[in-house]
């Protein structure tokens, strides 16, 4: 273990970790559990649990910044080293009866209270006792040492009154724990212990023996103040939370294993910014846990440790579904972009029901793409926005909003989950989960480890800003898989698969059908290695992008729906490599803007997935290889390798010879593809074929903003309409724009460029 820990941006640690809190002195307690005479069940023991928190509450966190905290400030000596000089007292359990050799302790039946601060060694069996921890501001250190205990009306060991409870689980002990399914209380007291093992005050668990906690009531373990784990092979299960301190949870080593009906490890602090957070700088941590896997108020700070994690059943319970719902079918100006009226009649839909191609919401209206208002309000075919009369029909299709923020009516099934930043320098992360694998209501930063989630919702999702700039990421299943309002990428190795968006840089606000710019949204690469894989968009940013290095290779969608890239505003590429193959019919390339060139070529007909493309300069040198996974029809490529005034040629199928060194890439063309089209630079972003720029108008096909008319990209025909749904008619003195492209071409001709 090092001796310094580097805590980046955690000014929230105003209070220093060798803090230990003042607890609240539970006195009218202590008789509550040395007995059971005079004591009444709970008349429901899913109800005898009162929290001092709220699962879906968070605190707002001052701005955080870089703080070094010394090792001995956050873990003790005596957190980190289990012997002891002497022992106080060595108790013995005997079945129903306890003997005690020493001083501190003392019986009453099987119900063993502790007085006084010194080291107590607990062995054999106890079917139906307590260990009472009554010692005001005391350091007690309970040895269990082959120790057994159950209790039928309440938590095996109950912590009243201390300065802090060490247990330490003896070398090659095997140790067991196991509370009642309902506890019983004195009257007019308060409804605590709640645990198995429960301390009104710090908890510290270290050693190397085994223990097993069976919790049946609630939690496995809490702390109305901190709990820490140093040491020792950990097995909860519990019918709530498996680990549970209120104004913290840290770990530096250990082997736990959390079954847990609630939150697998939480810290429950809601009331101080300070407090409230989840430390792990090593140990094993298996949880499996209906609620979130780990899940911290305020910070989640990992430099070191091994998770493996099962959060709410997995990413098989998410109820996450992507629809290709020809929402760029439907674009502005074509069928559904725009008030339709026609001649002053409006359009017929016959049998054809709209909704069934999206959210189908008539509030949300455009002016038709295809048509700009008239001036004259007299006219039959007005299509002026400020007035909607009988005469005319409003359609749009509206996307679903964007949506952060947790739901209170539901429980949360997150992976790891932090309140206002989650931060991982080392480690290694297998996390599948319900809903998002990672998750923070503000931050996260990512400078190493190794992460490897399967997630029903977002693989890594952050409210606020999300920093990836060492370590490997592999999200292997997702909805989306990186969400955050602001995406740096600047080093790592990063892998995306994804069901809708791979990235997608969003502040959460609603979208709807065709998009709009959401100031201070950015997605940002400037280093690593960028592998996405997605159904819907592959890059998408509903503010700016920008990519000024690193290597960033697209496996998009195959839908004309989406696009591999996808900017509300401007698409920036000023350096590294990027290849992004998909459909061509939300085809977007990088702006003029750019000051490294790139080329959009979209192909005569889509390719199948494993097909190679190779662009080739003039000498044969090869630029780039890459065979995508997924059927595909246009690709676009910026290379600081494609020179202004120079001829390159594409080339399809054939063969290489080996794999580039990024494991996505191909290298060694053999020279026997088809020649599919060549370009001379001239213009920051040059085209091969068919272009369908997606970045202006559009009609049926595609196009999401701005007007054209309804005709198709190759043939120049008015396309089919579904079944049931009429055409309008086009005859008609009704003004019009020019057209936005050809089926979707929109913001520029279509063209053999």
């Amino acid at each position: 273990m090092k001796a310094v820990i580097t805590l980046k941006k955690l000014a929230v640690y105003k209070k220093v970790f060798g803090f230990l809190t003042a607890s609240l002195i539970f006195a009218t307690a202590a008789a509550s559990c040395t007995g059971k005479k005079s004591s009444k069940a709970s008349e429901d023991s899913s109800s005898a649990i009162i929290e001092e928190d709220t699962t879906n509450s968070s605190i707002e966190a001052d701005a955080l910044s870089s703080k070094t905290i010394s090792y001995s400030e956050l873990f003790s000596q005596r957190d980190l080293d289990p012997s002891y000089d002497s022992l106080t007292a060595d108790i013995a359990l005997k079945g129903t009866s306890v003997e005690i050799d020493g001083d501190g302790a003392s019986a009453d039946g099987s119900v063993i209270t502790i007085t006084k601060e010194g080291v107590y060694r607990f062995s054999g069996t106890l079917d139906d006792g307590q260990i009472i921890v009554n010692a005001d501001g005391a350091k007690v250190q309970l040895v269990f040492d082959n120790a057994d205990i159950s209790c039928s009306y309440s938590a095996p060991v109950y912590g009243i009154n201390s300065d802090k409870i060490f247990i330490t689980l003896a070398d090659g002990s095997t140790n067991s724990l196991t509370d009642a399914s309902s506890y019983t209380y004195e009257e007019d007291t308060i409804d605590e212990p709640s645990a198995a093992i429960f301390s009104a005050d710090s908890i510290t668990l270290n050693g190397s023996g085994s223990l097993t906690v069976t919790a049946n009531y609630n939690d496995g373990i809490r702390s109305k103040d901190d709990i820490v784990i140093t040491g020792g092979t950990i097995n909860i299960t519990a019918v709530s939370n498996g680990i549970k301190g209120k104004d913290y949870v840290a770990a530096a080593g250990g082997d736990i294993t959390v079954t847990s009906g609630g939150d697998g490890i939480k810290a429950s602090n809601t009331e101080d910014q300070s407090l409230g957070f989840v430390y792990i700088e090593g140990g094993t941590f298996d949880i499996t846990s209906e609620g979130d896997g780990i899940q911290a108020e305020t910070v989640f700070y990992a430099v070191d440790g091994d998770f493996n994690i099962v959060s709410g059943g997995g990413s098989a319970n998410s109820t996450k579904v992507h629809t290709d719902d020809m929402m760029g079918g439907f674009g502005g100006g074509g069928f559904g972009g725009g008030r339709q009226n026609f001649n002053g009649e409006d359009f017929d839909f016959g049998d054809f029901d709209p909704s069934e191609f999206g959210n189908f919401d008539p509030s949300q209206m455009t002016p038709p793409g295809g048509m700009t208002p008239n001036d004259d309000p007299d006219s039959e075919t007005s299509t002026d926005a400020s007035s909607l009369s009988s005469g005319f029909t409003q359609l749009a299709f509206t996307a679903d909003a964007e949506d952060s923020s947790d739901d209170d009516t539901s429980d949360s099934t997150k992976g790891i989950k932090a309140g206002t930043e989650l931060n991982i320098e080392g480690g290694s992360y297998n996390i599948d989960s319900a809903d998002d694998a990672l998750h923070s209501n503000g931050d996260i930063v990512i400078s190493g480890g190794e992460c490897s989630l399967d997630a029903g919702d977002d693989g890594i999702h952050a409210d606020s800003q999300l920093d990836i700039s060492e370590g490997t990421v592999s999200i292997v299943n997702s909805y989306e898989g990186i969400e955050a309002a602001i995406i740096n990428i600047s080093g790592g190795d990063v892998s995306v698969y994804s069901s809708d968006d791979g990235f997608n840089a969003s502040d959460g606000s609603s979208q709807g059908a065709m998009g709009t710019y959401s100031s201070g949204v950015e997605l940002n690469i400037s280093g690593g290695l960028v592998y996405v894989n997605a159904s819907g968009d592959g890059l998408d940013s509903n503010g700016d992008m920008i990519i000024s290095g690193g290597t960033v290779i697209v496996d998009g969608p195959t839908n004309d729906g989406n696009g591999a890239l996808d900017g509300n505003n401007s698409i920036i590429v000023t350096g590294g490599t990027i290849v992004a193959a998909g459909s061509s019919g939300m085809a977007e390339y990088p702006d003029s803007e750019s000051t490294q060139y790139s080329v959009s070529c979209t192909f005569d007909e889509d390719l199948d997935g494993g097909t190679l493309v190779t662009l080739l300069d003039s000498s044969a040198n090869e630029i780039i290889s890459f065979a995508p996974s997924k059927s595909f029809r246009n690709m676009v490529i910026s290379s600081g390798d494609i020179k202004n005034g120079e001829t390159y040629t594409f080339y399809i199928g054939g063969t290489a010879n080996e794999s580039d060194e990024n494991r996505y890439l191909s290298a060694g063309y053999n020279g026997d593809g088809e020649e599919a089209g060549s370009f001379t630079v001239s213009d920051v972003t040059s085209f091969v074929g068919t272009q369908a720029n997606m970045m202006g108008g559009g009609g049926f096909g595609g196009g999401m903003q701005g007007g054209g008319r309804m005709q198709d990209r190759d043939s120049g025909e008015v396309p089919e309409m579904p079944d049931g749904a009429q055409a309008p008619d086009m005859s008609g003195d009704m003004p019009q724009t020019p057209p936005g492209g050809f089926g979707g071409n929109t913001g520029s001709d279509s063209a053999e460029q």
